[in-house]
């Protein structure tokens, strides 16, 4: 029992020391492969001390050679006496051939010491590697070993407290030679392991750029392959680009043909675009019913849209109205009227400031439209009211009428309808019966116009006439006309 129990203190006593060991060498760095930052660094280290050491040596070897020297140093020439230097000689006195020479055999030779010198620091690596490789198969195994140690100290307490002493002293007998057998075996699976262990690392890093290489293989191939197809399709469907170009064609002059009548429908024709150079604006040119033009400045507004600068008049903004009929002598004669329209700055201004774009193109156009409409009615209306009664039109906006009857309406045109302002009489009108004229034609209705006016009052003194008796004033008669027609009479 006692030889039992000393044997368990034995192992627990050189199981805490490989403990202690295992947690040193744990600790160390000699188990863990170098960085490639950590063998620049030491590299460059290594490369610092050998030019330090080197330097210290040339250093210190000048001392001594002057120290060894400094009897024959000349004070006339400040120069040092030194013995010729085998192989200078012939060098300083200028034997080009034997230099060369000289200098070829002094770099064969360095080169073949810098050679050996590779070739021995190679083994030496290689040497080192093998060493430490199989220092951490040791490693290994020492940690194996202790995991069994701390097993069989497990169970030698299990079996203490379960077992009696005679069974415990017959299971403590080990076989000397059978351990060492398992324990040679054990490092040999440790060292096997790190090798296969190596080698698997070396077989993944492979076929990782094995599979990158596979892998960019693959979309060249994907690459090529497309690049076929394209010229495969290109080849099979020139026809049918030929046929895409001839559909193109017929769509652009259908739809050319299109923008022509949506032109001639909405009466706004684009005759011209172009940009300036130097205020990089875009000058557009419009025609609107044909025979008025206006341009419109535009400027680059948030990169994709064109904001409204201004807008004039390229032709002369008036709009005529012309009549032909046949004279006494049965030739065709014309009678113009016009009237001026208003500059556009005040729809600029409107849109500039209540718009933007392209709201502000599309206001600038639909209101020029409507008022070359409305301003055109308004001449055609005008022109027959001419021909028919005296007409004074005063502004753009009101007009004078003086009727046969003896009745002057003035009228105030607006943009929906007209105000008759006053009706008056002359020759000895009543008026009493102007105010029922008038009174006939005080209503506003967006149908009137100058014409409807006038036929309204025609029609209402006609009425007055029939019902209620109503007799027109007679012109007076001038003194002289009287005169001479009494003179007339008595002759």
């Amino acid at each position: 029992m006692n030889s039992k129990v000393s044997k368990l203190q034995e192992l627990k006593e050189g199981l805490s020391n490989i403990k202690v060991l295992e947690a040193e060498l744990a600790g160390s760095k000699w188990n863990e492969d170098p960085s490639a930052t950590s063998v620049a660094d030491f590299q460059d280290s290594l490369l610092k001390r050998y030019q330090e050491a080197k330097s210290t040596y040339m250093k210190r070897r000048l001392q001594g050679f002057m120290v060894e020297h400094i009897s024959e140093f000349d004070e006339n020439t400040n120069q040092f006496d030194i013995p010729d230097i085998p192989g200078m000689t012939k060098a300083a006195s200028g034997d080009s051939s034997d230099s060369g020479s000289v200098d070829d055999a002094q770099t064969t030779s360095i080169k073949e010491k810098h050679a050996k010198a590779i070739a021995a620091l190679e083994a030496a690596a290689h040497g080192v590697h093998a060493t430490l490789s199989n220092i951490r198969n040791s490693y290994q195994t020492v940690i194996s070993r202790r995991k069994e140690l701390e097993q069989m100290v497990h169970d030698l307490q299990q079996d203490d407290e379960n077992a009696d002493d005679s069974a415990v002293e017959s299971e403590m007998i080990i076989d000397n030679e059978d351990c060492d057998v398992e324990r040679e075996k054990t490092e040999r699976l440790q060292q096997r392991k790190r090798e296969l262990q190596e080698e698997y690392a070396r077989l993944v890093k492979a076929k990782e750029e094995r599979m990158e290489s596979i892998s960019q293989s693959r979309e060249e191939l994907a690459l090529l392959q497309k690049e076929e197809v394209k010229v495969t399709n290109v080849e099979q469907d020139a026809s049918k680009f030929k046929e895409k170009i001839k559909e193109l064609k017929e769509m652009k002059e259908f739809y050319d043909s299109l923008r022509e009548v949506m032109e001639e429908l909405g009466g706004v024709k684009i005759l011209n675009a172009k940009e300036d150079s130097t205020s990089r604006h875009v000058f557009l040119t419009l025609a609107i019913y044909e025979s008025h033009q206006i341009e419109v400045e535009l400027e680059v507004y948030r990169k994709t849209m064109l904001k409204l600068v201004s807008a004039k008049w390229l032709t002369s903004p008036v709009v005529t109205s012309v009549f032909e009929e046949n004279g006494p002598d049965g030739d065709k004669k014309q009678e113009h009227f016009s009237l001026p329209m208003d500059p556009l700055d005040d729809l600029v201004q409107t849109a500039k400031t209540s718009m933007g774009p392209p709201h502000d193109l599309r206001f600038i156009i639909r209101e020029t439209c409507a008022r070359i409409r409305f301003l055109q009615n308004r001449v055609d209306d005008l022109a027959i009211l001419r021909r028919r009664v005296l007409t004074k039109v005063i502004g753009n906006d009101q007009v004078v009428c003086s009727l046969n009857e003896g009745i002057v309406i003035v009228m105030r045109l607006y943009d929906q309808w007209v105000k008759v302002e006053q009706i008056v009489g002359v020759s000895g009108w009543e008026q009493s019966a102007t105010e029922k004229i008038q009174s006939v034609v005080s209503r506003k209705e967006e149908s009137w116009t100058p014409n409807k006016v006038v036929d309204l009052v025609q029609k209402e003194i006609e009425r007055l006439q029939t019902k209620d008796g109503l007799v027109l004033p007679k012109t007076p008669v001038l003194p002289i006309r009287r005169m001479d027609q009494v003179n007339r009479e008595s002759d």
